[in-house]
């Protein structure tokens, strides 16, 4: 899909027309014709009784003149579609029932106003499961084909479903959470976009960030393997979609740090309607949900990123509206910031560096004691760097920063959360700066280290 992310917060409706798979994923359209080239034994079936003469009369004139037989779905009403849904709950065969969704795509696609057809249906036979259930209850057939058909088909349906006709899209968001996480990328697209166009309907979107596993799964399309240009847009364009709803704003950094990641494409992306993606979900984000996200984004230098990315020229003027924006709002904050806020953000986000801060005596005599506040929030996000990074400035400024708190907060909970053992173990890393750092964060420990330990260390530090 390649519909443009529009800079104005207040558009929430988006309009997405079909198809809904883009043209430049062939994988679906190839699988479907050559079904199309498949015999399918109708005759066989009429023999069995498990259809009548009339319904294979019916399916020997839709597959000899197509267009005629659209033409006269229209002009019969539910003729047609009251026939393929009868031979989906009466055909059993894989074979056959791929070669009826496709009839049935064709039917949506040749004319997207024929989806009213299965609504007058509904109504018609006071069904309260049409049109969605047959092709719902087919997204858990084994087969690939089949669940992508029927969940293209659903997603049509939906698109073009009247407001006030209550629909729970629960079940093909968890179909295409489980799409997501797919090994064959062409699937993935396909998921993505289909998520696109749901996520276009803004009572769906905090439904699907509740799904189990669907944002984890769309966030690791970015973070695991790096996509090409077009995955990253339209991911990323399910996030802007996303975060015009409050919550999903203010909570969508804090669960899946997703700020270092689309920074880090924005800074390397050539295709323009990435750049403007991103910046359109930052500008939704910074506001809908400021006080949430701006430490986190200062903490993560979004505010040099934009700085660095307006030195650019750009043909596209949202891209530079937005980046004005993005200063103006981004420079405010931070003259408005403490000494402390800005430690706070740079520890939120991750990316420590030697920043004044930490190497400041009169900073930790006033500000240790302040790592305690919010249940040891800022002690804790130290050990778990100490822990997970591979970095080896981010250990050496953690362990530093741990050190400094022992030494200026003795009354801490340095050795409740865990801390003191992972600085323990960087006693021995490969990096002499962290060796270092650590065994000095330990002396300041105590009777739990002897210090002549320490000292024989420490005396050997690589400057």
């Amino acid at each position: 899909m390649t519909n443009p992310a529009p800079a104005a917060v207040e558009e929430q409706e988006v309009s997405i027309q079909p198809p809904v798979v883009g043209s430049h994923n062939n994988y679906l359209s190839d699988q479907t014709n050559a079904i199309r080239a498949r015999t399918i034994p109708w005759e066989g079936y009429q023999r069995a009784s498990l259809i009548t003469e009339e319904e294979l009369s019916q399916i020997r004139q839709f597959e000899k003149s197509p267009s005629a037989a659209l033409n006269e779905v229209w002009r019969a009403g539910s003729k047609y579609i009251l026939l393929f849904l009868d031979l989906l709950q009466k055909l059993s065969r894989q074979d056959t029932i791929q070669n009826t969704l496709v009839l049935i795509d064709d039917v949506l696609t040749e004319n997207e106003e024929r989806a009213q057809i299965f609504y007058d249906l509904a109504k018609e036979k006071g069904d309260p499961n049409l049109p969605y259930a047959p092709f719902v209850k087919l997204l858990q057939k084994d087969d690939e084909y089949i669940q992508l058909k029927s969940a293209k088909i659903v997603t049509f349906l939906i698109l073009r479903a009247d407001p006030s006709l209550p629909y729970d899209p629960k079940e093909l968001f968890n179909k295409i959470a489980s799409l997501l996480q797919n090994s064959n990328p062409s699937v993935v697209d396909i998921a993505v976009q289909f998520l696109q166009t749901l996520l276009s309907v803004p009572r769906y979107r905090l439904i699907f960030y509740q799904i189990p596993g669907g944002m984890a799964s769309l966030v690791d399309i970015l973070k695991k393997n790096p996509p090409n240009a077009q995955m990253q847009y339209q991911v990323i364009y399910n996030f802007w979609l996303l975060t015009f709803i409050p919550e999903i704003a203010a909570d969508l950094q804090r669960k899946y740090d997703i700020f270092p990641t689309m920074i880090e494409i924005a800074k390397s992306a050539i295709k323009e309607k990435v750049v403007r993606v991103i910046l359109s979900t930052f500008v939704n984000i910074l506001t809908i949900a400021p006080e949430e996200n701006m430490i986190a984004m200062l903490g993560n230098k979004l505010l040099n990123t934009c700085e660095t990315l307006s030195g650019r020229k750009w043909s596209d003027t949202e891209i530079s509206d937005d980046l004005t924006l993005m200063k103006e709002e981004l420079g405010k904050s931070v003259a408005n910031l403490s000494t402390f806020d800005e430690y706070s953000s740079e520890v939120k986000s991750g990316k420590l560096d030697w920043s004044p801060s930490h190497l400041s005596e009169k900073f930790w005599k006033q500000n240790a004691i302040r790592l305690n506040e919010k249940d040891y929030e800022l002690l804790r996000i130290l050990s778990r760097l100490i822990a997970i990074s591979t970095d080896a400035k981010v250990l050496a400024v953690a362990a530093h920063d741990i050190g400094q708190y022992v030494k200026y907060c003795s009354n801490g909970k340095f050795a409740e959360i865990g801390a003191k053992t992972q600085v323990m173990e960087l006693m021995t890393h490969e990096n002499a700066d962290v060796k270092y750092q650590a065994l000095i964060a330990v002396q300041y420990v105590g009777p739990q280290v002897p210090s002549e330990f320490c000292a024989t260390h420490v005396s050997n530090r690589v400057d």
